[in-house]
C-alpha cells in the first residue's frame, strides 16, 4: 500500500483559492487538507471588484459552483492555538500559505522547514499586499507575477523556489490580473509539492529583497487602475 503525504493549505474561501485547490486535488501522490482562516464576508461595492469576481468564475470554472471534496476546517486566525494543535495531530509533511496574515514561530515550526507561501507579485520587487496594482501604479509593468518561496519568520523573504512574470497581452484589463497570477503558480504547484515531499527541492541563488507595501489605498488603486488597462490598450497584437 502505497502511503500518501499530508499536505495543509491555509488560505480563504475565495474564487482564485478554490481554484488552487481544485488544481492540488488533482496531484495523487498527496492527501490535501485545507485550513480556511474565517473573514468577514465582503459585500461586492464597486463595479472592478464585480468585474474580477465575475471574470474569475467565468475564468475558473465555466461559471459553476466549485465544490471542495477533501477535509476542510475552519479557524478564525492563523496564529491560533487551536490550529496548532490541530496541525500537530494531523503531522504533515509540509503546508501551503495562500492569502493569509504573517504566521507566527510555532506554525512555522509544525512544518519543520516545509512551508512554502504563494505571493501574487514578484517577491524581489514588491513584497506585501497589493503587487500587481503597486507595480501598475509605478508603470513597472515588467515586474507583475507570482511567487513561490519557503516561509520564515520575515515576511516575503524566504528563500525563492519559483517566480514567473506574467506576459502582458493587448487589451488585457486590470480585473483580470488576480486570476492571471493564480493561473501562473497553479500550472507549478504540483511539480513543487512533489519536489518537497521528496526532498528534491531547488531555491534561487542570490535573490534580490523587495520594497514591502501595505495594501493599496483607493486613489492609489484607481491610478493603478488606469495605468494598467491603457498600457495594455496600447500594446501591439
Amino acid at each position: 500500500m502505497v502511503y500518501k503525504s499530508k499536505v495543509v493549505l491555509i488560505t480563504t474561501n475565495t474564487l482564485h483559492h478554490q481554484f488552487l485547490i481544485k488544481t492540488i486535488n488533482t496531484n495523487k501522490k498527496i492527501e490535501l487538507i485545507v485550513f480556511f482562516i474565517k473573514e468577514r464576508k465582503k459585500k461586492i461595492k464597486n463595479e472592478f471588484i464585480k468585474k474580477e469576481h465575475s471574470f474569475e468564475k467565468k475564468f475558473f470554472f465555466d461559471n459553476k459552483n466549485y465544490y471542495i471534496k477533501n477535509h476542510c476546517f475552519y479557524f478564525d486566525n492563523v496564529n491560533s492555538n487551536k490550529l496548532f494543535k490541530k496541525l500537530k495531530l494531523i503531522k504533515p509533511k509540509m503546508g501551503i500559505l495562500f492569502g493569509t496574515k504573517k504566521v507566527k514561530k510555532p506554525l512555522i515550526e509544525i512544518f519543520k522547514k516545509n512551508l512554502i507561501n504563494i505571493h501574487r507579485g514578484i517577491m524581489e520587487k514588491y513584497r506585501g499586499l497589493d503587487s500587481e496594482f503597486w507595480a501598475s501604479y509605478y508603470k513597472d509593468y515588467k515586474n507583475i507575477g507570482s511567487t513561490i518561496h519557503y516561509v520564515n519568520l520575515e515576511l516575503d523573504r524566504g528563500k525563492i523556489i519559483y517566480q514567473k512574470k506574467l506576459k502582458l497581452e493587448k487589451n488585457m484589463k486590470s480585473y483580470q490580473l488576480k486570476a492571471l497570477t493564480t493561473e501562473i503558480v497553479s500550472k507549478k504547484i504540483n511539480k513543487v509539492i512533489n519536489k518537497i515531499v521528496s526532498n528534491n527541492i531547488l531555491t534561487k541563488k542570490n535573490q534580490k529583497i523587495g520594497n514591502y507595501f501595505s495594501a493599496i489605498d483607493f486613489l492609489t488603486k484607481k491610478k493603478s487602475i488606469k495605468n494598467f488597462d491603457l498600457y495594455c490598450k496600447e500594446l501591439k497584437k
